[in-house]
């Protein structure tokens, strides 16, 4: 019961070369697939560092939000923070200006980009879903204080507005009678 054992490398060699030939047109090693996956990589990485620094943006700028919002929900009647709310408000405007279009190109980039392999494709759609969702949050959060301040610096106008026609009430009246008497309510000297 002996196995005879034969020798077929050579075979093994023909038959990935064959194969070799039928995958690759040229019988030299195709340069194009390294510089493809090259391109490829340079293109993911500067895909992800732009999809950070946009992301690292939006926090700023959720940062300077949540100041404007303290300022906006300030209700003292005479010491408005009015220059830096609006200071404030014209620099969230820009960068969410800014953002957009930041987010415009990031598309642009994944389109050119069109990752071959689709994991890594729907990896960068859900990047930029991510991010478009947050700079959304943060453009409503921003409408939504900038409603607060309008609603603020209409109560103020009213609280103002009463105050002034109180005062000027008073100054037209004249002082109270009762209190030139001394004794400010009848409770002493007519007996």
């Amino acid at each position: 019961a002996q196995t005879s054992i034969k020798d077929r490398t050579r075979e093994f060699v023909l038959t990935v070369q064959s194969a070799r030939s039928h995958v690759l047109p040229s019988s030299k090693p195709n340069n194009n697939s390294n510089i493809n996956s090259s391109d490829l990589a340079a293109r993911r990485k500067r895909f992800s560092a732009k999809a950070a620094q946009i992301g690292k943006d939006i926090h700023r700028t959720a940062d300077k939000l949540a100041k404007l919002t303290k300022l906006a929900k300030s209700k003292s009647l005479f010491d408005d923070p009015a220059a830096e709310i609006s200071e404030l408000s014209f620099v969230i405007t820009q960068d969410l200006q800014r953002l957009n279009e930041d987010l415009d190109e990031l598309g642009h980039i994944h389109e050119l980009e069109n990752l071959s392999n689709g994991q890594s494709n729907d990896h960068a759609s859900a990047v930029k879903r991510c991010l478009q969702s947050n700079l959304k949050t943060t453009a409503e959060s921003f409408a939504s204080v900038l409603q607060i301040r309008s609603e603020n610096m209409q109560l103020q106008q009213t609280r103002r507005n009463e105050y002034s026609s109180a005062s000027s009430f008073a100054n037209k009246r004249g002082p109270d009678p009762s209190f030139m008497r001394g004794g400010g309510g009848g409770d002493g000297g007519d007996e």
